[in-house]
């Protein structure tokens, strides 16, 4: 008969159910296994699973070294033998695309497995430069013999993820008789992403977001030789440079001489420096690989910038714009000093111009400027009357009017010291004032050059 509240039980031997514990019906058998002891909920579903006879479980899901030990016929992972390396952060792309590579070519022969404990393979995709690349990120693949090796299976993993918990890393794991031929392997995929790299003849910028990071931009072009008026040395120098990395590192690397050089430009602000690196860098990507280094990654990733450029494989320019805002003379606290002389100093023979900047060279460490770091030093100054009206006359070009603007009076009455961007800020102001449905005239040039407007000065007195 059902039991009651308001009966007992008492089995033999006592216990907890003694003579006189009141007994509770069972009326929701989930809600009371769910209150129950972990330990003790275990036991009751095995014990009620064998009652009814459920003893077959799923299979569970095949883990990543079980899945490596499946295929390369070996009772556990621990009998073979892990060949690997770390990826950065730009080898975590250019890796798992030569491998993606592989598993397309051999796609009848591989079997791909889970990268991470069972969980199942993971990819992704990456633009660059309007490209989508779908690579793995998480994975492991078998590659049977005949594929990879002659006469022995292998296994690839890759795990593209850096963590603080876990490292970006790609490894080969095989038999212990074939650790050699994993090395083998992996260098193979670490020289096939290099050919395949997707950053090689781009223009790149080169940040500090938790480690060295990439980035593909667009380089203005209407700035040529012919719109930035410098003195011709400038170019000279320049030049000089370009030819060394690109036409003439052979014959300069087999004399000992070094193909790399660095080339600062120096003078004060709004005189055409960060002109004349944006000319240069429009002229050679393509044919150069260019990097600007942000003032951030070049006070702590400036080395690994210069190791992933030669990576690259041929002619680099990196381009460190306001150099002197992370890098000082050392008895002024120099945070980014010695990063810019360990990285000036990797492989002379390296295919790589630096062309950088400063507003004032006296604030750099000495060490930092010498001959083999910055062969030369050339000033980028105020330019000439004649400069002046080689500027104006290239910035006036195409506006409603410019024909009829005589530039030589309005050179005439420029105060000294006038910068290239001062001139181009006077055409502007004089544009805005100058309504819609008028022309540009020289009385209007010369209205904003005697304002003195055009340039942004600090007014005197306290403000509180």
């Amino acid at each position: 008969m059902p039991i009651t509240d308001n009966q007992t039980l008492a089995p033999p031997g006592g216990g907890l159910n003694a003579p006189g514990a009141p007994r509770h019906p069972i009326s929701d058998v989930g809600a009371y296994i769910d209150e129950l002891p972990e330990d003790a909920r275990a036991g009751l579903r095995a014990l009620g699973e064998l009652l009814v006879g459920a003893t077959e479980r799923p299979p569970r899901a095949e883990t990543a070294d079980r899945f490596t030990a499946r295929c390369l016929a070996v009772t556990e992972a621990r009998a073979l033998v892990d060949e690997d390396r770390e990826l950065n952060p730009v080898s975590r792309l250019t890796t798992a695309v030569a491998l993606d590579e592989w598993i397309t070519q051999h796609a009848e022969e591989i079997e791909v497995g889970p990268g991470e404990h069972s969980y199942p393979p993971k990819w992704t995709q990456t633009e660059i430069g309007g490209h989508l690349y779908r690579h793995p990120q998480c994975l492991r693949v078998h590659f049977p013999a005949g594929t990879l090796l002659d006469d022995a299976g292998c296994v690839i993993g890759i795990e593209a993820r850096q963590s603080m918990m876990r490292s970006a890393e790609v490894s080969a794991y095989v038999t212990q008789d074939y650790q050699s031929e994993a090395r083998a392997v992996l260098d193979r995929l670490s020289a096939r992403a290099n050919e395949l790299n997707p950053y090689r003849g781009r223009a790149l910028r080169a940040t500090y977001t938790s480690g060295l990071h990439l980035q593909v931009i667009e380089l203005p072009t209407t700035l040529t030789r012919d719109t930035v008026i410098v003195d011709e040395p400038v170019w000279r120098e320049i030049d000089l440079g370009l030819s060394a990395v690109r036409d003439r590192h052979e014959l300069l690397n087999s004399h000992g001489l070094g193909a790399r050089r660095g080339v600062l430009l120096v003078g004060p602000p709004g005189t055409g420096k960060s002109a004349v690196c944006a000319v240069i860098a429009a002229e050679t990507v393509g044919e150069f690989t260019v990097i600007y280094v942000e003032a951030r990654a070049g006070e702590q990733l400036l080395t690994a910038v210069v190791q992933e450029a030669q990576r690259l494989g041929g002619p680099v320019l990196l381009i460190l714009e306001d150099v002197d805002l992370w890098c000082r003379d050392r008895a002024t606290g120099g945070i980014g000093l010695s990063e810019l002389l360990q990285a000036m100093d990797i492989a002379a023979d390296a295919r790589i111009l630096t062309l950088a900047s400063t507003n004032d060279a006296a604030t750099l460490d000495k060490a930092a400027i010498r001959t083999g770091r910055f062969d030369a030093i050339v000033e980028v100054g105020y330019p000439t009357r004649t400069h002046a009206a080689a500027i104006l006359t290239s910035l006036l070009a195409g506006l409603p009017g410019a024909d009829h603007v005589q530039t030589a009076p309005v050179v005439a009455a420029l105060p000294e010291q006038t910068s290239g961007s001062d001139l181009r800020e006077i055409v502007r102001r004089a544009v805005l004032a100058t309504g819609e449905t008028e022309e540009l005239t020289t009385a209007a040039l010369l209205a904003e050059v005697g304002s003195g407007r055009y340039r942004a000065t600090t007014p005197d007195g306290l403000y509180l």
